[in-house]
């Protein structure tokens, strides 16, 4: 009896760090610098293709510090672009105003809510102050363009400047449109609410291969899109410095998402790792370096388009 009890123990033992892992990591990476030997650099320098944009200096300038995307960016062109705020920019339901984002940068203002979201915001509750996503589109347009984009209405129905577009033209497969997108061009959908975000390149072209990357093999030439959205992994690190960070930032209730990267069109069920936050599912991969990159599936999306500035 004493042997088959031992004997279930120690099964139990070897199943216990897996399922662990099937759960994923319980926390996604702190911001920090970017880690990497020189020889890892010069790989992703050899192995990258991402070229300069003044939209993408401004779109990853918001993500987080150390963030790889950024990083690799800088390796691969040569660019030295630095995050703005060492843990980026937080998500914040009807955030547009860029005076309030950046008026005490690298910290964060404190403001209550002035309206209730339809998922998770409560006016009169303290937030970090940030940007949703049309406020983070408009900011890096005006920065990059110098120009604000139309309204997600109007860039639906300005069928003139669609690369491709749920009217008048099927979509390809997926890894056959990014051979036609060009980093910056604007994705706006419909789903039922709307959504605006940014295509930046695929996994590939920021210096991903398949042996580093295994369980994204399939995916290396998908559409990569920056965006400011709900996301676990950027709620997680937010909470992380609501208990750690500046005393003011106490009073402060936890964001659900903020300016992050996302692999466009893979079901959710193709994720290995799955959060469930407030009323929100985050589906994601892992990177090496323990960033969650999640996915935005296309399987609730009623009507979209790719737009080209």
């Amino acid at each position: 009896m004493k042997r088959r009890v031992l004997a279930c123990l120690m099964v139990l033992c070897l199943l216990l760090p897996c399922a662990a892992w099937a759960a994923g990591p319980s926390m996604p990476r702190l911001p920090g610098p970017y880690q990497a030997t020189e020889q890892e650099k010069q790989r992703i320098r050899d192995a990258g293709s991402v070229t300069k944009s003044r939209i993408l200096n401004y779109a990853l300038s918001l993500l987080e510090e150390g963030n790889p995307f950024l990083a690799r960016y800088n390796l691969i062109t040569g660019l030295k672009i630095k995050s703005r705020f060492p843990y980026g920019v937080p998500y914040l339901y009807g955030g547009q105003s860029e005076k309030h984002v950046f008026s005490k940068c690298p910290d964060y203002v404190v403001e209550r809510a002035w309206q209730d979201s339809p998922a998770y915001y409560k006016a009169g509750t303290f937030y970090l102050y940030g940007f949703d996503c049309v406020g983070y589109i408009k900011w890096v347009w005006q920065k990059a363009t110098g120009k604000e984009p139309a309204s997600s209405k109007a860039l639906l129905q300005a069928r003139s400047r669609h690369v491709f577009s749920s009217i008048g033209k099927k979509m390809p497969v997926w890894n056959k449109l990014t051979p036609v997108l060009r980093p910056g061009d604007l994705l706006v959908l419909k789903h039922p609410g709307t959504h605006m975000a940014l295509y930046i390149g695929t996994l590939r072209q920021y210096g991903y291969t398949a042996e580093e990357v295994p369980a994204l093999a399939p995916w290396l030439d998908w559409p990569l899109i920056i965006h400011s959205t709900t996301d676990a992994g950027v709620s997680d690190r937010f909470a992380y410095l609501l208990k750690n960070g500046l005393s003011k930032y106490r009073i402060a209730t936890v964001t659900d998402g903020g300016v992050c990267v996302s692999l466009l069109g893979v079901g959710k069920k193709a994720a290995p790792y799955h959060a469930h936050q407030q009323n929100q599912d985050t589906d994601y991969f892992v990177l090496p370096d323990n960033t969650w990159l999640s996915v935005l599936p296309f399987s609730r999306v009623e009507q979209y388009c790719w737009y080209r500035p």
